[in-house]
């Protein structure tokens, strides 16, 4: 969901800057995309502690933008081609960051869009400057219930590996499987939440008996899914109201009995913000990501705000440091007889391993591999 800025400095004059880079990302606010989210924060950040100066290349064509997005310019692709990146990549920049995923530069399960990679590996080269990869997610096949990676479109994503000079990724897996690829070591640090992170953290005692539900169209499972579960949780917390953040789901009040549904549509960050630190719980279902919980930024969300995060199965992260019952809860695991002092125990284990992996240590780890430039390997082994 897009987001409203952060209340961050925003920069005024970029030659005040240490270093320019150019970001590359799918979308941009207002146009709906959680990796843009993710990298307008990380500038902010980067720019505030680091005086990394970013410049945005926006790679889906055919979007409208303002020409600048928290003080950042921004930069779109008239077409998907080698010529087009090239000479859209701003002249003063010193470094690029990749934020990959498999959406959109991936348009179908064959599609093979070697020119990236190559546009990319010219551009490095002609410039003179490092290009660091961030893995937000490596293309998969579905194959009815299983997930495996698309053994075609993997070629893009070994590539880019090969040709980076740093490889940043989100998820302990993502990591298991690039480092197979490159002698660089692969930083691996869970998500920070793009919603903000709150300095006081009320507790739990403190709080509204209040559930919120938040995200893209995928928090439609919860209700779709694990209605049942999700009244369970009401019951045993003595939870009075569910509020749901995001694109609206038509959802039926009086599915939800005496508790009172709250549908606020798509919010800025600050509103979402203040929804999390006034509520006792927040639920998720990640069950299309087993093993990646660490990666979500909802999750992150709840955990940097100190509410109790409640997943609507055990999704085994260990990988990425989450335990289940004592980082969260399942509707089967939360049982009516745990004392408030368990759950508020939950709920600061939780927000405890979220600090060391905010904001500010997510663009200190993106920073330091710009003065940390290892040589890239040579892509014709890729």
């Amino acid at each position: 969901m897009a987001l409203q800025p952060a209340n961050l400095p925003v920069p005024v004059q970029p030659s005040t800057a240490s270093l320019e880079i150019v970001q590359i990302v799918p979308r941009l606010p207002p146009h709906t995309d959680g990796v843009g989210d993710y990298a307008l924060r990380l500038s902010e950040q980067l720019w505030a502690d680091h005086r990394i100066y970013s410049h945005f290349l926006v790679f889906t064509t055919g979007l409208e933008f303002t020409p600048l997005e928290s003080g950042f310019p921004i930069h779109s692709l008239a077409e998907h081609s080698i010529t087009a990146l090239l000479s859209t990549l701003p002249v003063s920049a010193q470094g690029i960051i990749l934020h990959y995923s498999n959406y959109p530069y991936l348009k179908s399960p064959l599609d093979l869009p070697f020119w990236l990679p190559k546009a990319l590996e010219q551009g490095i080269h002609q410039r003179q400057i490092p290009l660091v990869v961030m893995f937000h997610e490596l293309p998969t096949l579905k194959i009815k219930t299983f997930k495996i990676i698309n053994p075609l479109q993997i070629h893009i994503s070994r590539w880019l590996t090969k040709i980076a000079h740093g490889v940043i990724t989100d998820s302990a897996q993502f990591q298991a499987y690039l480092s197979r690829w490159t002698r660089n070591s692969i930083p691996c640090i869970p998500d920070f939440s793009t919603v903000g992170e709150p300095s006081i953290i009320p507790p739990l005692s403190d709080r509204q008996r209040r559930i919120v539900i938040f995200g893209g169209n995928d928090r439609g499972r919860v209700y779709k899914y694990h209605l049942p579960k999700l009244l369970s949780i009401c019951k045993h917390l003595a939870i009075q109201e569910i509020v749901d953040i995001g694109r609206p789901l038509a959802l039926n009040a009086q599915d939800f009995g005496d508790i009172r549904l709250i549908e606020m549509g798509f919010q800025p960050a600050e509103v979402v913000s203040q929804m999390l630190l006034t509520a006792i719980a927040g639920m998720i279902d990640y069950t299309r990501f087993p093993g990646d919980l660490g990666k979500s930024t909802v999750f992150a969300a709840f955990t940097a705000h100190g509410v109790l995060p409640i997943s609507t199965v055990y999704n085994p992260s260990e990988g990425d440091g989450l335990h289940l019952n004592q980082h969260y809860l399942t509707p089967e695991t939360l049982r009516a007889s745990m004392s408030p002092e368990q759950l508020q125990g939950i709920a600061t284990t939780a927000h405890t391993w979220y600090e060391s992996h905010s904001l500010r240590e997510n663009a200190k780890v993106f920073a330091q591999q710009f003065t940390l430039q290892p040589s890239p390997q040579s892509p014709q082994s890729a």
